[in-house]
């Protein structure tokens, strides 16, 4: 899932394992907790981009990692307050300018998509974010920079427990999406992938967000505080684990049935949801020469999958790169085979994974959603470069988000 989620779903299981013992700080740790496996993404500074993205929901995204590192947070942020660092103003003038970027970052990504939908900004979507950025600037001037900050009392194995839940939790939350996490890191590279969810889904998020928000408000002694965030929680887990659910075992059974009206034999399919939502769902069979793609909406006029389009495999274009290239080792590994090839430019190949479907409920042009160049670099070794934020991808985008959004709410 996206960052805010895992930060969300951190702070809610940093209230469950200390917010009696440490009010909001619990959250504020835990949400810190929830976050670390994602600093995986980093790598991308120091190494190459087939090992980075391989990295990406690797080792730190594994249950390993889940078990060792919170002894090592725990005496981390033991030493962090025995030493008093956390009253020091260098360290709260730091703080305070990080957290006000972090909320500056989220309320910019939260007013841009209804303009990626194609409906323009929002004054109902401007105005509360401004309210609430006022709102949380304030509280960070008034209880975290004037405010003499109390002692934590809280034992190691407290903080070992809080930090276990926020980090363990977030893997398992990445499995519900469709890119894969290496939960068996590093004993084994599968990825394991349930495709119920979108990466980012706001009808999950943001009713979670707003129960952590009030909750924050009461003393930690106050029983409802603990009641608010179970409430949180149970919205937050019966959307995915039963809701989509839910979706995805009607969503595959209509796609089967449309293959079946359509005579299109197949080897296996795969179902996802479109971005944003868990209304629009896309199917892609795979067949001998081909694979065939199609979208179904729970709020379309006649429940069931519409037109399905033709894709070519083109497996042949790839028959001069060596099967034992890293290049395309790792094309196959990361689409997990669905993959089709189309000619770039000159020798460059564009591989596109096929399990983040298509910008449209059709083929045009070049509207896939994830397309890798396949090419030679300077060493004349066979290379990959992600290649979705291209002029023409931009394009296409802005054209299939606000079609989207009118599948979502029914103008279909």
């Amino acid at each position: 899932m996206d960052s805010l989620t895992q930060i969300v779903l951190g702070a809610a299981c940093g209230e469950v394992v200390a917010g009696r013992k440490l009010g909001n700080r619990a959250l504020l740790w835990g949400a810190v907790g929830g976050t670390i496996p994602d600093l995986d993404v980093f790598a991308a500074l120091f190494t190459d981009e087939i090992t980075s993205t391989a990295f990406h929901r690797g080792f730190m995204h594994s249950f390993l990692f889940a078990a060792i590192a919170p002894w090592i947070l725990a005496r981390l942020v033991q030493w962090f307050y025995g030493e008093n660092i956390y009253r020091r103003r260098s360290y709260k003038t730091t703080a305070m300018a990080l957290w006000l970027l972090f909320y500056v970052g989220a309320a910019a990504g939260i007013n841009f998509i209804p303009v990626l939908l194609g409906e323009g900004l929002k004054w109902y979507i401007l105005l509360p974010t401004l309210l609430l950025g006022a709102w949380f600037g304030l509280k960070l001037w008034r209880d975290y920079w004037q405010r003499d900050l109390t002692l934590v009392q809280a034992g190691y194995l407290t903080w070992v427990s809080l930090f276990f839940w926020s980090i363990f939790t977030h893997p398992i939350l990445d499995c519900f999406t469709n890119w894969g996490t290496q939960v068996l890191q590093p004993f084994s590279d599968l990825r394991v992938q349930w495709n119920t969810v979108s990466v980012v889904d706001p009808i999950a998020t943001v009713p979670f967000g707003i129960f952590l928000i009030v909750l924050s408000r009461f003393s930690r002694e106050n029983r409802l505080r603990y009641g608010l965030n179970m409430a949180g929680l149970a919205w937050f887990c019966g959307y995915i684990c039963l809701y989509t659910v839910w979706h995805k075992m009607q969503v595959d059974s209509s796609f089967k049935e449309k293959l079946s009206e359509q005579h299109i034999d197949y080897q296996r399919i795969y179902t996802n949801p479109s971005i944003f939502n868990n209304i629009v769902w896309y199917g892609v069979a795979e067949g001998d020469t081909a694979y065939y793609f199609s979208l179904f909406g729970f709020n379309d006029k006649v429940k069931k999958f519409g037109r399905v389009s033709t894709i070519p495999k083109n497996h042949e274009l790839l028959s001069h790169v060596p099967e034992d290239a890293r290049a395309m080792k790792f094309l196959k590994w990361f689409s997990n085979g669905y993959y089709n090839v189309i000619p770039y430019k000159g020798d460059t190949l564009q591989v596109n994974d096929l399990r983040f479907g298509l910008l449209g409920d059709t083929l045009w042009g070049k509207n896939y959603v994830f397309p890798f160049l396949l090419f030679k670099n300077e060493k004349g070794e066979w290379d990959i470069h992600q290649n979705n934020r291209n002029k023409e991808n931009v394009e296409a985008s802005e054209r299939s988000f606000g079609d989207l959004w009118k599948r979502v709410k029914g103008d279909y």
